[in-house]
């Protein structure tokens, strides 16, 4: 049997809110129904009302294809994405139990999870991720890869960089030296640049 990959992600609603979104709009449509059966009021002459039974018969339709959707769904995906309907990571949750999931020569994927999400260090720096970025700084600085530039450095807070190479990005002003500033036309033609 075919099985798919299919999560609800805590980045977009995720686990027990999805369920009850679900669960609210199946009982808000039944809810709604009723109220529009027995407190509508047109106020005009004619009666252009639905009738209770047809409301009720058209709702009783789309919550069982609904049902067979859903027991149809269920049956298809890998059981191991189950419990991402039902449980209560928060977003910031979810991106720590990823990070801590990689392996340690994993780095690549884990400064994505930085790259993408750079208010990770505010909510759980100090116990995951300064020790991870004291221990492979040097190694970063020595193979030099493709994620770790300049930009990425600026996102990572200063006190998680060791003090040598914070010394050292302090005088260049970066990790590389940044390009000399433009001249002015002036300067072209022998004047000097007014300050």
């Amino acid at each position: 049997m075919i099985s798919y990959d299919w999560d609800t992600h805590p980045q977009e609603l995720g686990g027990l809110p999805f369920l009850g979104s679900i669960i609210f709009s199946v009982v808000g449509s039944f809810v709604a129904a009723y109220l529009y059966s027995n407190h509508h009021d047109r106020g005009d002459s004619e009666d252009r009302k639905l009738d209770r039974g047809a409301i009720e018969a058209v709702l009783g339709s789309l919550y069982a294809v609904w049902f067979l959707s859903l027991v149809m769904f269920v049956s298809v995906i890998k059981r191991e994405f189950l419990h991402t309907f039902y449980d209560l990571d928060s977003a910031s949750e979810f991106k720590r139990k990823s990070f801590l999931a990689l392996q340690e020569d994993q780095d690549d994927l884990k400064s994505n999870i930085l790259r993408v999400h750079p208010d990770i260090f505010k909510k759980w720096g100090e116990d995951l991720m300064k020790p991870w970025c004291l221990k492979n700084w040097r190694r970063w600085e020595q193979e030099k890869p493709a994620w770790f530039t300049d930009s990425w450095i600026d996102h990572v807070p200063k006190h998680y960089i060791p003090y040598d190479f914070r010394v050292k990005y302090k005088k260049t002003k970066g990790r590389i030296e940044e390009r000399r500033k433009s001249i002015s036309v002036r300067e072209l033609l022998g004047g000097r640049e007014e300050r």
